[in-house]
């Protein structure tokens, strides 16, 4: 039996002729849900009895079964890349129901999203996903279950084979770190760091022994990568607005490459902060007060949600406070300095709209103007790929690098979607990009041309996934 679901309403009338009251009788509901163009099974499809908490997912072979308690009952189908539809039993059918799900349409011009691009690298439905890093050539990830009490590290190939898996040195889990030198820790809640190790040959996960997280983090703080015998730096000027990056070297200690700072948003935060604080402290003085309590133009005051000094350092990107200081103000000022081969580096400067390509030394090689960073506001560039001026995108405030390509990302943001978008490092321009499938994904990483995040809100249950799209 095939049925699609324009009509809902006649072809019901047309499928069951007699309607069934069941009130205490449990009813099982089977189907099989395809392509409405391809024909197709589809998995992963979202099953759901409206007003209930009953539901179930489709199978590889498009199969599902459905229990509910009641009838009538409404079905809801939902699934990444198709329309949302929903078909009412009024019956008991006596055969499986094929069901046609109709693909949605993106109206996003240059932006390429497809629900055959993405896939889950982590199927046990038991177990929620706590962390992940790239570790080699393949992923490893800190997986848990009863609210942390059951926990492990898994080590998976990049198409989703399970290579091997652990238990932990010490529970219960915090996270995974990675350093500069794409060595991966295992954090505990006690704060205590073990280096994970692959061993090919036993095809077993090691660790060493355990440092404080807080004693490796700042260890390797300033760091951001190594190139041949080098260990490249970056630091931060004057409370994130501006940066200094160089490079230490053996036998010729600390050298620096470059140093700015943004005077202009220097001036005004400046000017902002005083008048804010003069604001609030004369809201609550007397005309009694002695002048010596009022604030001084020249002085900073620092707030939790303006203390660009907490938080830990992911390279380049800023943390929490810093982001959502920095959003607040609009003044973006993030400096990133990327390894881009084993000779060159480029420096993205959104302060003066630029992108410099350098070599190791730090000789300019060549300098582009960039604009793509100003997404969402008017921006009149008829030559760019992004219609800055007509987009509803807006600028992610974030750089991305795949470490195998050396290619580097940007990210947009509208709605909860996630676009990544390639940086032309020769024009300083976008090339085409694509949309993640899943809203409001967390932690982006790019390897081999493929995104990996995290989601859990793909209308499945709960549980966190490891999510992999290719760009």
């Amino acid at each position: 039996m095939k049925m699609g679901f324009q009509g809902l309403s006649c072809l019901t009338f047309f499928f069951f002729t007699i309607h069934l009251i069941i009130c205490s009788q449990t009813v099982i509901f089977k189907g099989i849900i395809k392509d409405e163009e391809t024909l197709k099974p589809i998995q992963e499809v979202n099953i759901k009895v409206y007003g209930t908490v009953s539901g179930t997912s489709s199978d590889h072979a498009g199969n599902f079964s459905l229990k509910t308690d009641k009838i009538p009952a409404t079905i809801i189908f939902t699934c990444v890349g198709y329309e949302t539809a929903s078909y009412t039993i009024v019956g008991t059918p006596k055969t499986p129901i094929e069901f046609q799900l109709r693909p949605k349409s993106y109206l996003l011009g240059e932006v390429d999203i497809s629900s055959k691009k993405y896939s889950y690298m982590f199927k046990d439905k038991d177990f929620s996903v706590l962390d992940y890093e790239i570790l080699g050539d393949d992923l490893i990830l800190l997986i848990f279950k009863y609210q942390l009490k059951q926990s492990e590290l898994v080590l998976l190939a990049r198409n989703g084979d399970t290579l091997s898996f652990t238990s932990l040195p010490e529970v219960p889990p915090a996270k995974l770190f990675k350093d500069f030198l794409k060595n991966v820790h295992y954090v505990s809640k006690a704060g205590n760091a073990f280096q994970v190790w692959y061993n090919e040959e036993e095809r077993r996960i090691e660790f060493f022994h355990g440092k404080r997280v807080d004693s490796l983090q700042a260890c390797f703080r300033p760091f951001i990568f190594k190139m041949a015998d080098r260990l490249y730096f970056q630091e931060k000027l004057v409370n994130g607005f501006g940066t200094a990056f160089g490079f230490y070297e053996k036998g010729a200690g600390k050298k620096y490459i470059r140093k700015y700072i943004n005077e202009n948003n220097l001036s005004k935060y400046s000017d902002d902060q005083s008048f804010y604080n003069s604001w609030n402290i004369y809201r609550g003085l007397s005309d009694n007060t002695p002048t010596s309590l009022l604030p001084h133009a020249d002085e900073f005051y620092t707030t939790p949600e303006f203390d660009f000094g907490t938080g830990e350092p992911r390279g380049w990107s800023f943390e929490k406070n810093e982001s959502r200081a920095h959003e607040f103000e609009f003044y973006k000022m993030i400096y990133p300095v990327v390894k881009i081969s084993d000779d060159n580096i480029a420096f993205f400067n959104f302060a003066t709209d630029t992108l410099e390509l350098m070599n190791k030394n730090g000789k300019t090689k060549n300098a582009v103007p960039i604009i793509f960073h100003k997404a969402g506001k008017t921006v009149s560039d008829t030559s760019n790929s992004i219609k800055l001026s007509n987009s509803d995108w807006r600028w992610g405030n974030e750089m991305m690098d795949d470490d195998y390509s050396h290619e580097v990302y940007t990210i947009f943001l509208k709605n909860g979607m996630v676009k990544i978008q390639r940086v032309d490092l020769e024009t300083g321009k976008l090339k085409s990009g694509t949309v993640l499938p899943f809203p409001f994904p967390e932690k982006i990483e790019i390897y081999k041309g493929d995104a990996y995040f995290l989601v859990k809100n793909d209308g499945s249950n709960d549980k966190w996934k490891l999510v992999k799209c290719k760009i």
